[in-house]
């Protein structure tokens, strides 16, 4: 006599599967995803850098920089050359380098960003960058800021997912992500204090140093 599976036992165990498979692949798909914004935000942060690099060999320390300017002058001056760039968006209300639709890590909608007191463009690597200048003259303050969507128009288009804050500092520290100082400059910002606004009941603005200091996104 052949031995084999009864119908009723591979039912079974097809259900068993589905139900493991039920349980687990979404969890896995969305480590998945985080990894991806996790490489996306650290290969944002050595573009920034190298950025910068070359914008202090062209125009020496960031603190004798010109800081006075409108969005336009500082961005095209300082930043734009050294961006290998795929559209150019500019500081104004031209729609097409930031999603139409941005939301905090909360779910809570942000400020779209396609307006003239952002200078937008995409790079050939999909990203989307909007810089902007504070106008504060005290001195080691931040001058500016830069968000970056680390995939472009593609979703979620959250802070602390898939978009990013960086502070712009007239000092060493140079480009900054947000959670690392506070405003000043000076004083190095305590964990407590970026673990309450990267979670998912908050905005998410300090996810960028949370998720480059741990290599993870552990939220």
């Amino acid at each position: 006599m052949k031995k084999a599976f009864t119908l009723a036992e591979v039912l079974l165990t097809l259900a068993i599967i589905g139900v493991i498979a039920a349980l687990t692949i979404p969890a896995v798909i969305t480590k998945v995803t985080k990894d991806q914004y996790v490489t996306g935000l650290k290969k944002a942060y050595n573009t920034l850098k190298a950025v910068e690099r070359e914008a202090i060999e062209k125009h020496g320390p960031m603190e004798n920089w010109d800081w006075s300017g409108n969005v336009t002058v500082q961005f095209e001056k300082y930043f734009l050359p050294h961006f290998d760039v795929l559209k150019n968006c500019g500081a104004t209300t031209d729609e097409g380098c930031f999603a139409e639709e941005l939301t905090w890590l909360n779910g809570s909608s942000v400020v779209d960003l396609d307006n003239s007191a952002y200078y937008r463009i995409i790079t050939s690597d999909g990203m989307s960058w909007a810089y902007s200048r504070t106008g504060i003259t005290t001195p080691l303050y931040y001058k500016g800021w830069l968000y970056i969507d680390v995939n472009g128009l593609k979703g979620p288009n959250r802070f602390g997912r898939d978009i990013f804050s960086f502070y712009v500092y007239p000092s060493n520290l140079g480009i900054k992500p947000y959670g690392s100082y506070y405003v000043d400059g000076v004083n190095p910002m305590p964990a407590s204090l970026v673990d309450s606004s990267c979670n998912t009941s908050s905005n998410g603005s300090n996810c960028a140093a949370k998720v480059l200091t741990e290599g993870a996104m552990n939220y």
